[in-house]
């Protein structure tokens, strides 16, 4: 007898465990929390790896960036433009501005000279003054290591009153460079 009651019973568990598989198996709800979990995952994977492609262009656009303006900041350095003379005349109300690059960087340019009176006011600016070779007067673009040039520019009064003026030259890097002329 003993042996017939354990007989039903693991019968009663192996229907009742049938029973449960069936029910997963055939169970519709089941599948459709899976397959939506599965597909949140994927498109949460798919923004996640969108956003880390995205962080990671932003990262190196701002590093080329920065070496960039680093580079140029360790160049700029170097310039280095001297005042040879400089001359105003009367007559053409020109005023005459040779100067040299006395520094370690070639390509020199010139973006904006400032006339400043002797108080340091300024009487007028120049942007991207035409630079000449001073042996040859030929138009040049830059100044390379030992190069002399020059400009002209017109002063902002005819004649310029008597007294000490200052002259600012601003490089394409952003360097400055101060130089004084009289006028007697």
């Amino acid at each position: 007898m003993p042996d017939r009651r354990k007989k039903s019973t693991i019968a009663r568990h192996t229907s009742s465990v049938e029973r449960r598989m069936r029910s997963l198996l055939l169970n519709k709800k089941a599948a459709s929390v899976v397959i939506s979990t599965l597909i949140l995952s994927a498109g949460v994977l798919g923004m996640g790896i969108a956003v880390l492609y995205w962080a990671y262009s932003m990262g190196s656009i701002a590093t080329r960036t920065y070496s960039m303006a680093e580079g140029n900041s360790s160049i700029a350095i170097q310039e280095r433009l001297g005042f040879e003379w400089t001359d105003y005349s009367s007559s053409t109300n020109n005023i005459t501005v040779n100067i040299i690059n006395w520094g370690y960087t070639n390509n020199v340019t010139i973006a904006h000279v400032n006339l400043l009176d002797s108080r340091h006011q300024s009487l007028g600016g120049y942007d991207q003054p035409t630079l000449y070779n001073l042996t040859t007067s030929e138009t040049i673009p830059s100044l390379s290591i030992t190069d002399e040039g020059y400009c002209q520019l017109t002063a902002p009064t005819s004649p310029l009153p008597a007294g000490l003026y200052y002259i600012r030259i601003v490089t394409g890097r952003g360097r400055t460079f101060d130089g004084s002329f009289a006028v007697p």
